[in-house]
């Protein structure tokens, strides 16, 4: 399954998979952080995921060794612990609008609500206090954990997780001032999410103003995350907790945005963007871009400029005296110039 070399003794069973300083005989843990290979050598688990170039750090232990350690703890993970399985069980007191079609095998927890017209696929699964608005759109295995809301019109992909209180569809922030009031713009457009999105609790996801909001293929977004109307979002993008993107920005392929960056609107960032946490972009960016700071700036000037802070008061302080003693330089130049004293 993992594509590992088996070194040592391949009989011994293991149950689970638990971390190396708490790994006990009947454990497989993993190596995939050089600076803990001292607790690797010290652990009592049974077995550990390793690269080829750690393999020697350990000792005395059956060893699977592997290219990529944290992607084989992944796998080996999901093995242990399967995605749920629908049970295909619907309870009486889901409420199912007669003219929704539910696809074979959905799981329908208690106060799930599917309204009119909606299509929720096969091997799904629904959760308690679940809301499926008019004419929505669910494909294959998706699992919509309590209290999800899913907003009229909108489209979900194959397989696509959504966490607690996640909302798909809200209107976007639209309003025009017409010297006395704000107007409401209706938000007519869609949230369309494409295939193996998983999307974290309490994030939020505007439907476009006119045209839609698009999440592409495998984007993960963390809890608490604010994507605005007609934001199109690129496939295998991360974008982690508490990041904010405003209307009609577009997020490139596998951009990363770490936590607290905001995005402001109408932007473009390229393909395989990185932006550190906190920071505020106000402008593009090119492909494969790393930055940090507001203003973004190169990851490497942003590190300069964050070493130089805490030493901005002393330097201060030398830059005063340094004027004074200008001041005084000038002052005795002009004297000199006029005929004076020194």
């Amino acid at each position: 399954m993992l594509g590992a070399e088996l070194v040592g003794d391949g009989a011994i069973n293991v149950l689970r998979i638990s971390p190396l300083d708490v790994a006990g005989p009947d454990d497989l843990s993993f190596l995939s952080d050089r600076k803990l290979a001292k607790t690797a050598a010290g652990t009592k688990a049974a077995a550990i995921i390793i690269s080829e170039r750690d393999r020697d750090r350990v000792l005395g232990k059956a060893l699977l060794v592997v290219k990529d350690p944290y992607v084989a703890f992944a796998k080996a993970q999901a093995f242990f612990h399967p995605r749920p399985a629908s049970s295909g069980e619907k309870s009486p007191l889901a409420f199912v609008h007669p003219t929704a079609v539910i696809g074979e095998n959905v799981t329908l927890y208690p106060f799930t609500y599917i309204g009119k017209e909606a299509r929720i696929g096969k091997d799904s699964i629904l959760f308690s206090h679940v809301s499926i608005g008019e004419n929505v759109s669910m494909g294959e295995q998706c699992i919509l954990y309590p209290g999800a809301r899913i907003y009229d019109t909108c489209v979900l992909g194959n397989r696509v997780i959504l966490h607690a209180g996640v909302v798909v569809g809200s209107d976007g922030f639209g309003y025009a001032w017409d010297g006395k009031e704000h107007l409401k713009i209706p938000q007519t457009g869609r949230v369309v999410i494409d295939d193996d999105v998983e999307i974290g609790a309490n994030t939020t996801l505007d439907r476009g103003a006119l045209g839609d909001t698009v999440i592409g293929k495998d984007a993960k977004i963390d809890n608490l995350v604010q994507i605005a109307h007609n934001v199109k979002v690129g496939e295998h993008a991360i974008l982690i907790a508490q990041v904010g993107i405003a209307g009609s920005s577009k997020i490139g392929k596998g951009v990363i945005l770490a936590g607290q960056v905001g995005v402001s609107g109408h932007l473009q960032l390229g393909d395989g963007v990185q932006v550190a946490a906190q920071s505020g972009v106000h402008k593009n960016l090119k492909d494969g871009e790393i930055v940090a700071g507001t203003p973004p700036m190169p990851i490497k000037l942003a590190l300069r400029v964050g070493a130089v802070f805490p030493h901005l008061p002393d330097i201060w302080q030398k830059l005063k005296w340094v004027i004074k003693k200008l001041g005084e330089v000038e002052k005795r130049i002009s004297n000199l110039e006029s005929g004076g004293q020194k």
